[in-house]
């Protein structure tokens, strides 16, 4: 398998689980409260780990602790202007259900970016990461990929769009996965001095993204979503441990 493929594999990878997600829609005509809190409650898990074992700790390895901090700071800083964007939009009366489908749209871009970075830079320099951990990365990713497409098409089902039409909406904010993806591979010479900058940058766009969002919609009067939050985080650990 030459590096290019190896990219392509893990970047499709994502994607697909997105699509698979959106294919929901199909089966389902609405998600009940208590699925939906298991599924954000898994997806928060899962990222939180991939953040700290995939993305922090190899940053860590691999550059100075104040570069990694800044990195850090900065992928906070650019998702909250993200997420002011977002809600500034929201005072002009976009529905609900577009707001839902830019913000996922809008941090699938970093994660597809980190999967074809780190995925290019595995295959490369194996004694920094290795092909093993962007694997581990890459179906964590996809994991919390699945309940990510499944949220936006069939909210869009409820809101009484057509299955295609609501199928096409997750189906498209994964796309940029992919494309952003390529284009760091594409990029890779010229970015692969930047790596830990662009681990911790997404490591800190990732927590924010639980910390702000999945963890407190998975919550409610039980313990539900903490669970499955740690059953998530658990599941990445094992991945990251095995593979």
């Amino acid at each position: 398998m030459n590096s290019i493929t190896f990219v392509l594999l893990c970047s499709f990878i994502i994607f697909f689980a997105t699509t698979f997600g959106a294919l929901f829609v199909y089966i389902f005509n609405s998600i009940n409260s208590k699925s939906e809190k298991i599924m954000l409650g898994l997806a928060s898990g899962i990222m939180l780990a991939s953040s700290i074992w995939s993305l922090l700790i190899p940053a860590l390895e691999a550059s100075s602790f104040i570069n990694v901090i800044l990195g850090f700071i900065f992928g906070i800083y650019i998702i909250i202007e993200l997420d002011k964007l977002v809600k500034k939009y929201s005072k002009k009366n976009i529905k609900k259900n577009t707001m839902l489908f830019l913000a996922m749209t809008i941090h699938n871009i970093p994660e597809g970016m980190t999967v074809g970075l780190v995925s290019a830079y595995a295959y490369y320099n194996s004694s920094i990461i290795s092909i093993s951990a962007a694997l581990a990365l890459t179906i964590g990713i996809a994991i919390q990929n699945i309940p990510e497409g499944a949220c936006i098409s069939l909210t869009y089902r409820q809101a009484g769009l057509s299955k295609f039409k609501s199928f096409l909406l997750g189906f498209i904010s994964g796309i940029v996965e992919p494309i952003s993806s390529i284009i760091m591979f594409i990029l890779f010479k010229y970015f692969s001095i930047l790596l830990p900058f662009v681990l911790s940058l997404a490591s800190g766009i990732m927590i924010y993204v639980v910390i702000n969002e999945l963890i407190p919609s998975s919550n409610d009067d039980t313990n539900i979503g903490s669970v499955s939050c740690m059953i998530g985080f658990i599941i990445m650990l094992a991945l990251d441990f095995l593979l």
